[in-house]
């Protein structure tokens, strides 16, 4: 278990300068309280366990999915190394799979079909927020490998899609739905849309302008406003705005410093790109072979328009390729096959 930062090294170390030890202390060793009481409840005996109620099992899994993911962000705020972070991220997983055992058993043992049905973590509630993090955080801290785990907790029963969710894990997963054009929750999220059809050169001043209105486009999310309520404050950053920085390689020598930008992340997962991947133990997602309209084609095969409406068109070795009068601007193409 990782140890608590004193309130020196606090001061030297943190991330977030709304943040205060008494806040990150609290919530640190509430995740410890919180974790020590499951693990002293799963060790009782066989036939204990069997008298307690499967929705209590849910619950206090529910919870501790929340509180892992909340401690991820809590531990970087604070000034904890990213490499310690990291060792967290597999543990924090197991407890999402766990939750998402018992959430499924008790979803499955409703007699009544109204009751059925729901989602792990709802995307259209504040639950996106949990789902966006520990999303982020994977690709982020080197743990790509284990975003295969991840997607069957975030779709179950999430019929409901999200734009920018939904292209972040193309990376990771096929058949995604890449062309929807808005995120169940809107704002900010919503602007990153275009970011995934600019062009290379463009993408750098888009995700600057991303940053510079996320906190204000944030208004109606749970986290905004949060240093002042109560401790449900684990620091202000656009953990998507990394992730997509990195997933698309963009130069952020321009943002580097903005505000809510967490940048040594981003360093650190192109560095893990390079660390880990050949050990094989979180292979990164590889970059997708791009071209934009007007540009000789750079190899032959199946492209995917990156648009509202998809469209596919083969094209041939230095064929030029077609300007479809995207809603984003100038089409965007993606390989798919040959």
């Amino acid at each position: 278990m990782n140890a608590l930062l004193s309130s020196a090294d606090f001061s030297k170390k943190k991330r977030e300068n709304l943040l205060s030890h008494d806040v990150y202390e609290e919530n640190f060793t509430g995740f410890i309280t919180c974790i020590e009481k499951l693990r002293k409840a799963f060790r009782q005996s066989d036939e204990k366990l069997r008298k307690i109620p499967l929705y209590n099992f849910m619950v206090a899994t529910q919870e501790q999915a929340w509180i892992v993911v909340n401690n991820l962000a809590n531990m970087y705020s604070a000034g904890h190394s990213i490499n310690e972070i990291r060792s967290r991220y597999p543990e924090a997983l197991e407890c999402w799979e766990l939750y998402a055992r018992y959430n499924e058993e008790y979803d499955n043992s409703r007699k009544n079909e109204n009751d059925r049905g729901f989602p792990h973590f709802a995307l259209p509630g504040k639950d996106y927020n949990k789902v966006n993090r520990m999303l982020c955080f994977g690709i982020l801290l080197g743990w790509g490998g284990l975003i295969s785990k991840l997607i069957p907790i975030i779709d179950f029963n999430n019929h409901e899609k999200d734009g920018m969710i939904e292209r972040i894990l193309s990376y990771y997963s096929e058949n995604r739905s890449v062309s929807l054009n808005d995120c169940v929750r809107h704002l900010p999220y919503f602007k990153t849309l275009k970011i995934f059809s600019a062009a290379e050169k463009d993408c750098p001043a888009l995700m600057a302008e991303y940053l510079d209105d996320w906190y204000h486009a944030s208004r109606r999310e749970p986290y905004y406003d949060a240093h002042t309520r109560d401790i449900s404050f684990w620091g202000y950053w656009s953990w998507e705005a990394a992730a997509i920085t990195f997933l698309l390689d963009i130069d952020d020598s321009s943002y580097a410093s903005a505000q809510f930008y967490p940048k040594d992340l981003v360093d650190f997962a192109r560095q893990a790109r390079k660390d880990y991947a050949p050990e094989g133990s979180a292979p990164m997602a590889p970059k997708e072979l791009r071209a934009k309209a007007g540009d000789p084609c750079p190899k032959a095969g199946l492209w995917q328009s990156l648009d509202v409406v998809p469209e596919l068109r083969r094209y041939q070795q230095n064929e030029e390729m077609d300007n479809l009068g995207s809603v984003y601007g100038l089409t965007v193409w993606r390989f798919t096959e040959q």
